[in-house]
């Protein structure tokens, strides 16, 4: 066996499929739009449509299952741990199959799909998908800027069905525009993509490939794009996680002296894209209410480090297992999502925990063993990914892997697997990491010391 080819492989699939490529595309294409379909083209069919990805993900895992492709160990701990809450929820549980069959799709099959777009996609896959997300952040942030400005019962601002509105209050009057997704969430789960690709191609266009490079006139634009929508959007949420994509830029330039000098000049040309934008009073309004917002809710949750950054990025893990009435099997799958709940004619706080919390949904749902099992596969799992590809930046200098893992380690280990739209960006961004990490590439003829032991990781991460 070729040991570099090996290196750089490592895993199951040997050759390009380019049915599953496709089947990968149509996913991310319909992941973006479904919330358009379900508003504005085919309200009727809403319902319907909000599992419209899920035939891909049972068909490409159950493809992936007779291939060998998910013979990992991650992957069986999930499904195994899935399939007894699945059993328990029946048995001890809720007893409805409805729910706990939605509730354990989300760890039998799309957890999976993570290992399914990382072992298929190649670097050529990745880029084009990092510039169609690029692309598209352009006319979508057009979008939500004439949300912000348009009334709520205007045609843009019309919610999921056809009926009401889909945009959540923010501040001042103005809401938190959802764009083409169906809430706000969905949108911002969506910019967390565009945010990972955009401070990759800002830092390394020039070393890529012809075909692969963005025209800086266009990089220019999506930046500004970019920076525009941080306020309209009115999401503490979609700035944080801004921040968060900026701290892996400097990191990488505080441990990559080769990177420094380009992050110098990004960071320039960054603070005079602000400065433009603020001395041209284009965005007084936005800034304004996006301002309100912030200091509202602070000040409502506990400040910035407690409310904020406590709740949301932790995930509520002490206080998923403070629910000392939770049983021991928990209440049953799915009950803590909104379509579980509302089939069993509540909502997402009606039975003892909060199921917008993700790590208490968990525990709530799988009770205490279960939960604790899910949430340490998931945790674990992300936390190796986020080694790997620091290891991809320091030994072969290769930014994208790390820059991708800014944003997965936002939603992979703590991300609202309750909420379609949210899982199917967790799984994305897990699954893309994975991809980047795999299709580093090593330029030696001969594996060097170095390359031996990335075969070992390599071997660890993907081990059957």
């Amino acid at each position: 066996m070729n040991p570099i080819k090996y290196i750089i492989t490592s895993t199951n699939v040997d050759k390009p499929y380019p049915l599953y490529t496709f089947a990968i595309w149509l996913y991310i294409v319909l992941l973006v739009f479904e919330g358009a379909l379900r508003k504005w083209f085919l309200p009727s069919f809403a319902t319907p449509l909000l599992l419209i990805r899920d035939p891909i993900v049972i068909w490409l895992v159950l493809v992936g299952l007779q291939k060998g492709w998910l013979d990992f160990i991650y992957v069986k701990a999930m499904m195994i741990v899935g399939t007894l809450s699945f059993v328990f929820s029946l048995v001890f549980g809720h007893h409805n199959l409805a729910v706990a069959l939605f509730g354990w799709r989300i760890y039998f099959f799309h957890f999976p799909m993570v290992f399914i777009i990382g072992q298929l996609l190649t670097r050529d896959d990745l880029l084009r998908i990092c510039r169609f997300f690029l692309y598209i952040s352009i006319p979508m942030t057009i979008l939500i800027v004439i949300q912000f400005y348009s009334p709520r019962t205007s045609w843009v601002n019309i919610g999921v069905g056809g009926e009401g509105t889909s945009g959540f209050s923010g501040a001042l009057g103005y809401m938190r525009p959802p764009g083409t997704f169906s809430f706000i969430s969905g949108y911002v789960a969506f910019q967390l993509v565009v945010g990972c690709a955009l401070f990759y191609y800002l830092i390394a266009n020039n070393t890529l490939k012809k075909e692969c490079q963005i025209p800086y006139w266009l990089l220019i634009v999506i930046l500004i794009c970019y920076l525009v929508s941080i306020p309209t959007s009115i999401s503490r949420t979609y700035f944080f996680q801004a921040l968060v994509c900026a701290a892996f830029v400097l990191l990488a330039a505080v441990f990559k002296q080769n990177l420094r000098l380009k992050v110098i000049l990004f960071s320039g040309f960054l603070l005079l894209a602000i400065a433009l934008l603020s001395a041209t009073g284009m965005m007084d309004t936005n800034v304004s209410a996006f301002t309100a917002r912030f200091e509202g809710a602070n000040k409502a949750e506990g400040g910035i480090v407690e409310g904020t950054l406590g709740d949301r990025y932790l995930g509520g893990l002490l206080e998923a297992f403070s629910y000392g009435d939770i049983p021991i099997l928990g209440y049953g799958l799915g009950l803590g999502t909104n379509v579980g709940s509302k089939l069993m004619s509540g909502n997402m706080y009606s039975f003892g925990f909060n199921g917008e919390v993700e790590w208490q949904r968990i525990v709530g749902e799988c009770g205490l063993i279960l939960g604790f099992s899910i949430i340490a596969i998931r945790l674990v799992f992300s936390l190796n990914l986020l080694r790997k590809s620091y290891s991809r930046l320091s030994q072969q200098l290769d930014l994208l892997p790390w820059m991708l893992s800014s944003g997965m380690i936002l939603s992979l280990p703590q991300g609202q697997w309750g909420i379609p739209t949210n899982l199917g960006f967790s799984i994305l961004l897990g699954g893309l990491t994975l991809a980047a990490i795999r299709t580093s590439t090593i330029h030696s003829k001969q594996p060097t010391l170095t390359q031996l032991r990335q075969n070992n990781e390599n071997t660890l991460l993907f081990s059957k």
